[in-house]
């Protein structure tokens, strides 16, 4: 059995700069294998790479300078959202759409919202509609528990 080398420095960031940029471990690790590598040691680098010491830390030093545990809400949230929106990007930028069904299809359109909703600084917030009902809705009770 074929062990599993270990990246080097330069290749560590590099493996966590694309990862970060939402690419999925399975796809990265094929671009620093050697061609025709066997499906076991892919799978073993999938499995041991992303837990290789220098790859920790280029993805400490790529997301904020801190241990996971180690940084505030604030920081971790952040962090969190933009590998999730990184991972949604992804997803659109390798996926044809005229060749989505079904699943893939449902999925495209939720990762397009999500993105198209932060692009416009509207993500997590309630569309200009919903707000105009929501005020619209909130003065006719108004109006109607005031006393006559």
């Amino acid at each position: 059995m074929t062990e599993a080398r270990r990246l080097s420095a330069r290749e560590s960031v590099e493996f966590a700069s694309m990862v970060l940029s939402g690419a999925p471990v399975a796809e990265v690790v094929p671009y620093f294998c050697v061609d025709g590598a066997s499906e076991e040691v892919l799978l073993q680098c999938e499995e041991c790479w992303p837990m290789q010491p220098s790859v920790l830390a280029a993805i400490e030093t790529q997301s904020g300078g801190k241990p996971w545990h180690k940084l505030g809400d604030d920081d971790r949230l952040d962090v969190s959202l933009r590998k999730h929106y990184n991972e949604m990007a992804y997803f659109l930028w390798t996926t044809n759409y005229a060749a989505c069904d079904g699943a893939s299809k449902l999925k495209a359109d939720t990762c397009r919202s999500a993105i198209e909703a932060k692009v416009a600084g509207m993500a997590g917030k309630e569309s200009p509609l919903s707000r105009f009902y929501h005020d619209l809705l909130t003065r006719f009770d108004a109006e109607d528990a005031t006393p006559q």
